[in-house]
C-alpha cells in the first residue's frame, strides 16, 4: 500500500510530453475542513497555522499567465523593433518642425507701411525685390515683392526646400517723396539744371527722379558728338529715381569755352527741363624744346664722353600735364620706350627728362610724347649721333 502511494507521486510530479508538470493541472488533494480550535506556530497576524497549507503550485517551469497554455513565450522582437523605429521617427519628425518653424516668417516692412526695403534676410523661404520691376503698375496694384508682414515660410515637412529666385537689383533707385498727394501722371524732375565741367573734369550726373503717379520713360536731346548724357535707368516707376551722367570728349571738342544745352524730358507727362552745360577746352600741351645728350660707345666712354646722358625735355599746358614717354630706336634696330620723370614746374611750364644709352655708334632715333590732364596729346621727333672710338 505504501510503495503504490509512493508510485502515484512519483507519477504525478513527472513531466508529459508537452514538458509541463504533470500536476500542473489542479491535481492536488481536497483540503480537509477546518474544525476545531486552530493551534500551531503562527507567522503573522493572522490566527491560521501556515504548516497547514500547500502550496499553491507543484514544482516545475513557469507557467502560462493566461492558465491554458504550458509553452513557454518567445519574446516579440518584431514588434519591439518596429516600435522603437516609430517612436524615433515621431521624435525626429518634431524636433525638424520646430527648427524650420523657428527661422520662417521673418519679414520687415516699412514704418510707413511701404513694402519691404531690399535687403538680405536670413529668412530662406522669402523673396524680395531690390527695385521696381519692369511691368511695375502704379501704387496700389499687385507686384511680385510679398506684402508687409507676410512671408512665403516653410512647409512642415522634412523634404528640403528649393532656394528663392535671386532678385535682379535695378538701376533706379527709390527716393523720398514729400507728404501729400502726388500729381496726377508722370512728373520728371531735375536735381539741377547747370553743370560746369571747367578746365580739367570730363564727366559729371545730375539727378533725375518722378514724383507722379505713373511710370515715365526719359528722353534726351540732340547733341554734338563729343558730348553726351545718358541715364543709368531710363525707365522710371512712381517714387524712383536715376542719375544723368555727363561725359565731355576734350580730344574730339573744339578748343575755347563750350556753353550746350541738354534737353531732357518725359517721352509723355509733365516736367522735364534743360540742362547747360560749359566747359574751357584748351589746345593741349604744346613742347617748347628737347634737349639730347652727348653720347659715345660704351666701349670708348671717358668721363668727358659718357656712354649715357640725360635728354631734357620742357612743356607748356595751361591745365596740367600728366605725363609722357620716350621711344627710342637703335643704331643696331633696338627698340625701348622710357619714362619721363618731372624734374621742376613753373606756372604752366614744366621739365622732364629721361636717360638715354648705352648704345652701340651710330644714329640714335626718339619720339617724345607728352599729355596733359584733359588726355591731350603733343609730340616730338629727333635723333643724335653715338660717337665710335677714334
Amino acid at each position: 500500500m505504501e510503495q503504490r502511494t509512493v508510485d502515484d507521486g512519483r507519477r504525478r510530479g513527472g513531466l508529459n510530453r508537452r514538458g509541463n508538470a504533470a500536476g500542473a493541472r489542479d491535481v492536488r488533494p481536497p483540503t480537509p475542513p477546518l474544525s476545531g480550535p486552530l493551534t500551531g506556530p503562527l507567522t503573522g497576524p493572522s490566527t491560521i497555522p501556515l504548516t497547514g497549507i500547500r502550496a499553491a503550485s507543484p514544482s516545475g517551469r513557469h507557467r502560462s499567465p493566461w492558465g491554458t497554455s504550458g509553452r513557454i513565450l518567445r519574446p516579440r522582437w518584431g514588434r519591439i523593433a518596429a516600435g522603437t523605429l516609430m517612436a524615433v521617427a515621431i521624435v525626429g519628425g518634431l524636433v525638424g518642425f520646430a527648427l524650420l518653424s523657428a527661422g520662417g516668417g521673418n519679414t520687415d516692412g516699412d514704418e510707413d507701411g511701404s513694402a519691404p526695403a531690399a535687403h538680405q534676410t536670413d529668412d530662406t523661404s522669402q523673396v524680395t525685390v531690390a527695385g521696381p520691376s519692369a511691368t511695375a503698375g502704379p501704387p496700389g496694384t499687385a507686384s511680385a515683392s510679398p506684402a508687409p508682414g507676410s512671408g512665403l515660410g516653410l512647409l512642415p515637412t522634412m523634404l528640403p526646400v528649393p532656394p528663392p529666385p535671386t532678385a535682379v537689383a535695378s538701376t533706379a533707385t527709390r527716393i523720398a517723396t514729400p507728404a501729400g498727394p502726388r500729381p496726377t501722371g508722370p512728373a520728371l524732375v531735375l536735381a539741377r539744371t547747370g553743370v560746369d565741367l571747367g578746365s580739367v573734369d570730363s564727366t559729371d550726373s545730375v539727378d533725375l527722379s518722378n514724383t507722379g503717379s505713373a511710370p515715365l520713360t526719359v528722353r534726351v536731346g540732340a547733341l554734338p558728338s563729343w558730348l553726351t548724357a545718358v541715364p543709368r535707368a531710363s525707365r522710371l516707376d512712381p517714387g524712383y529715381g536715376t542719375q544723368l551722367v555727363i561725359t565731355l570728349d576734350r580730344v574730339a571738342a573744339p578748343v575755347g569755352r563750350l556753353d550746350v544745352p541738354i534737353e531732357v524730358t518725359p517721352a509723355s507727362g509733365g516736367g522735364g527741363g534743360t540742362i547747360r552745360v560749359t566747359a574751357v577746352v584748351t589746345a593741349g600741351p604744346r613742347i617748347l624744346s628737347v634737349t639730347p645728350p652727348s653720347l659715345r660707345a660704351q666701349d670708348c666712354a671717358t668721363d668727358g664722353a659718357p656712354a649715357t646722358g640725360t635728354l631734357t625735355v620742357e612743356v607748356q599746358d595751361p591745365v596740367g600735364m600728366a605725363g609722357g614717354t620716350v621711344a627710342v630706336t637703335g643704331p643696331d634696330g633696338a627698340t625701348a620706350t622710357l619714362a619721363l620723370s618731372l624734374d621742376s614746374t613753373i606756372d604752366d611750364r614744366s621739365t622732364w627728362t629721361a636717360q638715354l644709352g648705352p648704345s652701340p655708334a651710330g644714329v640714335l632715333g626718339y619720339t617724345v610724347t607728352v599729355k596733359d590732364l584733359n588726355n591731350r596729346v603733343a609730340t616730338h621727333e629727333g635723333s643724335l649721333t653715338v660717337a665710335t672710338c677714334s
